[in-house]
């Protein structure tokens, strides 16, 4: 074989070699995708103002990972010196001033309002966003009289839902969505 020959097969053969390992390395290579899912959190926490015996603008914050329902409930009572709740419960008008922002049972298909349902809470209607809040659930209450030996409390506490799916909210509090709006147990009251 000639020299000429034995070089053009030695290229051939080098071409071919290439051309397979580069075919080999494209069929070796492979992708990693890892799908990493994240577990969403609804927290809610209380959102006021307090100056003196007045507190004002109390709403609540979404702080969760994910979109919300949120409840909440008010308790107002009596506290002694030491802390102990006291059996006597204050009196509107008499012992406080409260002013709402709650909607009446009429508004209870309304997005974007407070509404006291007939199991004592009161319901925000529309989902609450992460790092979102309500509207103002309390304007302003005041303590009228000051009281030797005791203060007046307003405890507000929260709960949240995620909002998708439906169920969730139904399950656990036992409510409705109708097109995004929550409707409280039993319609409201």
């Amino acid at each position: 074989m000639s020299k000429r020959k034995r070089i053009i097969a030695l290229l051939v053969g080098v071409i071919l070699l290439a051309g397979t390992a580069g075919t080999l390395a494209w069929l070796s290579v492979t992708g990693v995708l890892v799908n990493q899912f994240g577990i969403g959190s609804v927290t809610p926490s209380v959102q006021e103002t307090l100056n003196g015996n007045v507190k004002s603008d109390v709403k609540a914050q979404n702080t969760g990972t994910a979109p919300a329902y949120i409840r909440a409930a008010v308790d107002i009572y009596w506290q002694d010196g030491n802390g102990a709740r006291l059996w006597e419960e204050p009196k509107e008008e008499a012992d406080y001033e409260i002013a709402w922002s709650v909607a009446d049972a009429s508004d209870a298909n309304s997005a974007d309002n407070w509404v006291k349902a007939s199991d004592g809470f009161y319901y925000w209607t529309s989902p609450v966003a992460p790092g979102g809040e309500t509207g103002v659930l309390i304007n302003r209450v005041t303590e009228l009289k000051a009281t030797e030996g005791r203060n007046l409390v307003v405890d507000i506490s929260t709960q949240a839902v995620q909002a998708t799916p439906d169920e969730a909210v139904h399950d656990a509090w036992d409510c409705t969505v109708n097109d995004g709006v929550l409707v409280p147990p039993h319609g409201g009251a």
